[in-house]
């Protein structure tokens, strides 16, 4: 028997609160098709797990201990067929180590144990976004910690007559796992930045999504966007990271909408109303500057599963 697990991406477009207005790192995101997280585990003789592939070492420890917590005495083999590079903004730690967990359980026949990632703090420490992402898709309302730390999130259909436009210059990192926790820790916003995240949240970017107003989702996007990078600008070196700045900036001269930074970057994002506009500007940000550019759109449904019993 074989499973095979296809992950989207997910951009991270920033946390709405530190707590004032709403619960602790609220926040949203977007789960988009491409480039997908492709993980296949077999059923093999014997005990135990080896990995092969892309990210095989990582894979190899993240399946181990699936097994070892879950109590699982079977031998599988997995291969991590596709996966995005690592910290530039996509989630993909995130979508690696769910796509193992939910291959290895399917394959098992048992429930895919979240809380064993989540107590090892491979997922969610801070935002669910890429939880959701991976679930259900779509434009994700992350709702934030809660006392009884169990995550609640609201997913949105996306507009998928959008096209989402997202460059990276090739070669360049956003932030390493190592530090990110303590700085997350140290940040609060004002009461003034939040209230006008929530404003924007609620009167623009929601709204936007709902009605299919590109411009209203875009402009508040946009807006919001440069505040949360202000509250981060003490540690990454300005509104944006300074590797994002200029693919920002060459976006919005593009003419494309809602441009921002996915988490830490270097991803950039940006949307436009057909694939047409998308893919013209695309190649002007690849020919003429160089930088990695995908063109894609979101992805409404989450993760999905084939299984193979022959």
């Amino acid at each position: 028997m074989a499973v095979r697990v296809f992950a989207p991406a997910r951009l991270h477009m920033g946390f709405a609160s530190t707590g004032w207005l709403m619960a602790p790192w609220s926040g949203i995101g977007l789960a988009v098709m491409d480039p997908a997280t492709v993980v296949e585990a077999e059923l093999v003789e014997g005990l135990g797990v080896r990995a092969q592939g892309l990210r095989s070492v990582e894979a190899e420890e993240v399946a181990k201990l699936v097994v070892e917590k879950t109590g699982l005495r079977i031998g599988v083999c997995l291969r991590v067929l596709e996966a995005p590079p690592s910290h530039v903004g996509l989630g993909s730690g995130t979508q690696l180590y769910l796509s193992i967990l939910e291959a290895v359980s399917r394959l098992a026949g048992v429930e895919p144990p979240l809380e064993i990632l989540v107590e090892a703090g491979l997922v969610g420490s801070f935002s669910w976004v890429g939880v959701a992402a991976f679930k259900t898709g779509g434009f994700i309302l992350d709702l934030g910690a809660a006392p009884s730390k169990v995550r609640r999130y609201v997913s949105l259909r996306f507009p998928r007559e959008w096209a989402v436009v997202h460059a990276r210059p090739p070669g360049r990192l956003g932030h390493p796992r190592s530090g990110e926790v303590e700085k997350l820790k140290g940040l609060t916003y004002s009461r003034e930045t939040e209230q006008r995240l929530v404003e924007l949240l609620m009167k623009k970017i929601l709204p936007g999504v709902l009605d299919r107003d590109l411009e209203l989702f875009g402009s508040g996007l946009s807006e919001y966007q440069r505040l949360v990078g202000a509250a981060f600008s003490t540690y990454q070196q300005g509104v944006f990271n300074p590797d994002s700045t200029p693919i920002v900036s060459a976006m919005e001269e593009a003419g494309l909408l809602g441009v921002g930074q996915s988490s830490w970057g270097p991803t950039v994002y940006g949307f436009t109303k057909s694939r047409k506009e998308a893919e013209e500007a695309a190649r002007l940000l690849a020919q003429e500057k160089g930088w990695t550019v995908t063109v894609t759109m979101a992805n409404n449904t989450g993760a999905r599963v084939v299984e193979n019993s022959a």
